[in-house]
C-alpha cells in the first residue's frame, strides 16, 4: 500500500500549451497581432490575406517550438515529481512498518503489565478473602467469649435470686418451727397442771370424775402434741434441706462470686476479649487497606483497558485491523540464551545443524545469547572451547550448564594429578598395563574384584570401572584435571542400568543424587551439610527448577526453546518464571499445545518457526497480534564442517 501515486506514462497531449511566459515574437507586427494570430490559427486560416501568409507562418513556427519546450519542462517536472513520490512511498512503506512493529511492542509490554496487574489483583482478592476470613473468625471468637462471660454473670445471678427465695422460705419455716415450738410448750405446760390438779384432789368421788377428765383433757393434749410433733419432725426436715440448700447456694454463689472476681480463667477471658478487640481493629484496617490496594488494582486495570481501546482504535486507523502480524526482531537490551538438551561434537553434526540456523538469525544484529544445555556429559567444556575455537557459532557468548554450574568453583582450584582409589589395601592388588585396544586394569589376588581405569590421550583419567565376581557395580567419572564429577552405580539386576547417580561439588560433597525407579526418576539436590534442599519426581522438574531459580531470574532474560523440550509445558504454565519464553515451533501437530501459546490470554508474544510451511499453518490458526520470525524460510542449511576436531561422544556411557 502507497500514500502517494505511482508512476504514471504521460502520454503527448492532442492540443498544443500556451505559454504566456514563453511566447514572445521578435518583430513588432507579430507582437501586435500574436492573440489574433493564435485565435486564426486554431480557427481558421482561410480569412488570412495574400499578403500577411509569411507573417502567420513564423508565428505558428514560434508558437510549435515554444509548445515544444513547455511541454519538455513538464514532462521534467513530472519526472521529478514522481521521484518524490516515490521517495516518499518508500518512507512511508518503511515508517508504516516501524509503527506497525512499535505498536505490537507497545501491545505486547500493555498485555505483560496486564498480566502482572491481573495476577497482583488476583492476589490481592484472595489475600483479602483471607483477611475478612480471619476477621470473621476473629469475631465469632469475640462474640462467644462475650457470650460466656454473660452467661456467668446470668447464671451467678440466678443463684443469688434462688438463694433469696430458699433463705425467705428457711425463714417462713423457721417461724413456724417457734409457733409449734410454743405450742407445743403450752401443751406441755398445761398436760403439767392437770397432772398437779390430780395429784392435790382430795375428794374421792370428785377425785375420779375429776381424774377422768383431766385424763380426757391429758389425751387430747397428747395427741395434739403428737401432731405438734409430727409437723414439727417435717418443718424441721424442710428446714434442714432448705439450710442444705442456701448452704449449696452460698457456696456457689462465692465460688461465682471468687471466679468473677479473682479467678484467672475469667480474667484471661477478659484479657482474651481485649486481644481480640485489637487484633479486629487492626484486622478491619488491614481490611481497609485491602480494598484501598484493590481500589488502585482496578484504577490501573481501567487505565489499561483503556489504553488497549486507544492502542485498537489506532491500528483500525492505520491498519484497517487490531490484529497485526509482524517479523520478530531480537532486542539488544535483551538477554537470549537458546536452549538445547545436549552440544554435539563437531564429527556428529549435519548439514541440518539447527543451532548454527537460529545463529544466522543474529547476522544483522548487535546482540548474543548464551548457550543452555541440560545433559550431563563430562567432555562439555571441551566441545565448547571448540565451538568458539572453530567459530561454529559465531555470535554465542557463553555456556550455562546445571552440571558445570556445580563445578564453578573447581576452575579455581590448582591442578590435581593424583588419585587415591577407594580399594582395600589389606588386599594384595596386581596393575595390568593398559594398550590402545584395552584400557588399564587392577586386579585382586584372588581375581574377584577387578577396576578398570581408562584416560584420554592426554593421559588425564576419564573414570574408573569397579566389577565384583566380573559384574559391574559402580563407575566413577573424573574431568580433564581428575576431579571427581560423579559416581553411577549399576542396577544389581541389570548391569546395563543404572541404580542411582551422584554427583559432586569439587570440595567432593554431593551437589545432587538421583536415584533410579522402574517407571520414574527422583532426584535430589543437596546443601553442603548434606541436608535435602529439594526433591524432584522427574529430571524435567529440577530443569524447570533450575531454570527459573537459578539460571535465569531476570526479567530481561528471553529463554528460546523448542515446544517438544520435556519441561515446555511446565515453564508455558508457570507464573514464578520472570524470563520471558520464546518458543520454537517446528510442528502443528500438538493442536492444544499451539491453542495454548497462541490463546488471548497466553503470555506469549514473540514465536520462532522452523520453515515457512509452519508458518503459514501457525498464521491460519492465529486469532491475535504476534511477532513471529522464520528460521529457516528459503529451506536452506549451514554447510557441513570440513574438518573433525574432536572425537569424544557427548553422552555420559551408562553402566554397562
Amino acid at each position: 500500500m502507497k500514500l502517494f501515486g505511482g508512476k504514471k506514462q504521460m502520454t503527448v497531449p492532442t492540443h498544443r500549451h500556451e505559454s504566456t511566459s514563453k511566447t514572445r515574437v521578435s518583430n513588432s507586427a507579430a507582437g501586435q497581432q500574436s492573440a489574433t494570430a493564435t485565435k486564426t490559427i486554431i480557427h481558421t486560416t482561410a480569412q488570412l490575406q495574400d499578403g500577411q501568409d509569411d507573417k502567420q507562418d513564423v508565428v505558428a513556427n514560434e508558437i510549435n517550438r515554444d509548445d515544444a519546450q513547455s511541454l519538455e519542462d513538464a514532462v521534467e517536472e513530472r519526472q521529478q515529481l514522481e521521484q518524490q513520490v516515490d521517495q516518499l512511498n518508500e518512507q512511508y512503506g518503511t515508517a508504516r512498518g516501524h509503527l506497525r512493529s512499535k505498536l505490537l511492542t507497545e501491545k505486547d509490554l500493555l498485555r505483560a503489565q496486564s498480566r502482572h496487574v491481573n495476577r497482583l489483583y488476583e492476589v490481592a482478592s484472595k489475600q483479602r478473602n483471607a483477611h475478612f476470613e480471619t476477621f470473621g473468625k476473629l469475631q465469632a471468637k469475640r462474640t462467644a467469649l462475650l457470650a460466656k462471660i454473660k452467661q456467668d454473670d446470668t447464671h451467678r445471678q440466678e443463684l443469688q435470686q434462688s438463694c433469696a427465695k430458699h433463705e425467705r422460705t428457711l425463714r417462713m419455716l423457721q417461724a413456724q418451727l417457734d409457733t409449734v415450738k410454743k405450742e407445743r410448750q403450752s401443751l406441755s405446760d398445761q398436760e403439767h397442771t392437770l397432772i398437779g390438779a390430780i395429784n392435790t384432789q382430795s375428794n374421792l368421788t370428785d377425785m375420779m370424775s375429776v381424774i377422768n377428765d383431766k385424763r380426757q383433757q391429758i389425751t387430747a393434749i397428747n395427741a395434739q402434741d403428737h401432731d405438734l410433733k409430727l409437723t414439727l419432725n417435717g418443718l424441721t426436715t424442710s428446714a434442714n434441706q432448705e439450710q442444705a440448700a442456701i448452704d449449696d447456694l452460698h457456696h456457689q454463689i462465692e465460688a461465682a462470686t471468687q471466679q468473677a472476681a479473682d479467678n484467672q480463667h475469667i480474667i484471661n477471658l477478659k484479657q482474651q476479649v481485649e486481644t481480640l478487640t485489637t487484633q479486629l481493629s487492626d484486622q478491619q484496617t488491614q481490611l481497609s487497606q485491602d480494598d484501598e490496594k484493590l481500589g488502585e488494582l482496578r484504577s490501573q486495570k481501567n487505565v489499561l483497558s483503556q489504553s488497549f481501546d486507544e492502542l485498537a482504535d489506532r491500528m483500525k486507523f492505520y491498519f484497517n485491523s487490531t490484529k497485526v502480524i509482524d517479523t520478530y526482531n531480537f532486542d539488544p537490551k535483551r538477554h537470549y540464551v537458546l536452549y538445547s538438551n545436549t552440544l554435539l561434537p563437531l564429527g556428529e553434526l549435519n548439514g541440518e545443524f539447527s543451532l548454527q540456523r537460529i545463529d544466522q538469525l543474529f547476522d544483522n544484529t548487535r546482540t548474543k545469547y548464551d548457550i543452555l544445555t541440560t545433559d550431563f556429559n563430562r567432555e562439555l567444556g571441551s566441545i565448547w572451547s571448540t565451538y568458539q575455537s572453530q567459530g561454529i557459532l559465531r555470535h554465542a557468548h557463553d555456556l550455562i550448564n546445571p552440571y558445570l554450574a556445580m563445578q564453578h568453583d573447581g576452575r579455581h582450584q590448582s591442578h590435581q594429578t593424583d588419585i587415591v582409589l577407594p580399594l582395600d589395601q589389606a588386599q594384595e592388588w596386581q596393575v595390568e598395563e593398559g594398550t590402545r585396544e584395552q584400557p588399564e586394569k587392577i586386579k585382586s589376588k584372588t581375581g574377584s574384584q577387578v577396576v578398570t581405569l581408562q584416560y584420554r590421550t592426554d593421559r588425564s583419567l576419564s573414570s574408573v570401572m569397579y566389577y565384583q565376581d566380573k559384574q559391574l557395580y559402580k563407575m566413577a567419572i573424573y574431568d580433564s584435571q581428575n576431579v571427581l564429577l560423579a559416581t553411577q552405580y549399576a542396577d544389581p539386576h541389570d548391569a546395563t542400568k543404572a541404580a542411582s547417580e551422584i554427583y559432586y561439588r569439587p570440595d567432593h560433597s554431593v551437589a545432587l543424587e538421583k536415584v533410579y525407579f522402574p517407571d520414574h526418576v527422583v532426584v535430589q539436590s543437596t546443601e553442603d551439610a548434606k541436608i535435602v534442599e529439594h526433591a524432584f519426581d522427574s529430571e524435567a522438574s529440577f530443569y524447570e527448577w533450575w531454570l527459573i531459580s537459578h539460571a535465569l531470574t531476570r526479567s530481561q532474560d528471553s529463554l528460546i526453546i523448542g515446544t517438544e523440550a520435556p519441561f515446555f509445558k511446565q515453564l508455558l504454565n508457570d507464573c514464578a518464571r520472570k524470563f520471558e519464553l520464546v518458543p520454537l515451533i517446528s510442528s502443528t501437530a500438538d493442536e492444544s499445545l499451539i491453542d495454548a501459546i497462541i490463546a488471548d490470554d497466553s503470555p506469549i508474544n514473540n514465536v520462532l518457526v522452523s520453515n515457512e510451511q509452519v508458518h503459514q499453518s501457525l498464521i491460519k490458526r492465529l486469532n491475535r497480534d504476534m511477532h513471529i520470525q522464520v528460521v529457516d524460510p528459503t529451506g536452506m542449511v549451514a554447510p557441513k564442517p570440513k574438518e573433525k576436531k574432536v572425537k569424544t561422544r557427548i553422552y555420559i556411557p551408562k553402566v554397562g
